[in-house]
């Protein structure tokens, strides 16, 4: 019966280390992409916004020259809402759901003109 008690108590102790360990450690990632017309050229100027679902934390970013965007340091484990818009262009699918279970994540956002 000690053995046994000694067992569940080292098992206890043993996850509740692993959960104060993976506390300590803040693992971040990525979340980047493109924005293309539906010729693929890349759109400049177009504004990509990230919606941290599960702590409402907002980002936003605009693209280089050639179309591309890059959000860093985001919590993994985490849903994202990302949604683009531009003033010259049209998208029907402007936003996309990310579950962030990875530490980088790639899109494309393509306009319809």
């Amino acid at each position: 019966m000690k053995f046994r008690n000694f067992v569940l108590a080292w098992v206890f102790l043993s996850f509740a280390a692993a959960i104060n360990v993976q506390a300590q450690f803040d693992i971040s990632g990525s979340i980047n992409g493109r924005v293309v017309t539906a010729s693929g050229t890349g759109i400049r100027r177009a504004s990509v916004h990230v919606l941290n679902l599960t702590t409402l934390e907002n980002e936003i970013h605009v693209t280089n020259d050639f179309g591309y965007f890059r959000f860093n340091n985001l919590p993994i484990f985490n849903l994202y809402l990302v949604t683009v818009s531009s003033k010259r262009h049209f998208f029907t699918f402007s936003n996309q759901l990310v579950e962030f279970s990875e530490l980088e994540h790639e899109m494309t956002f393509t306009s319809d003109d």
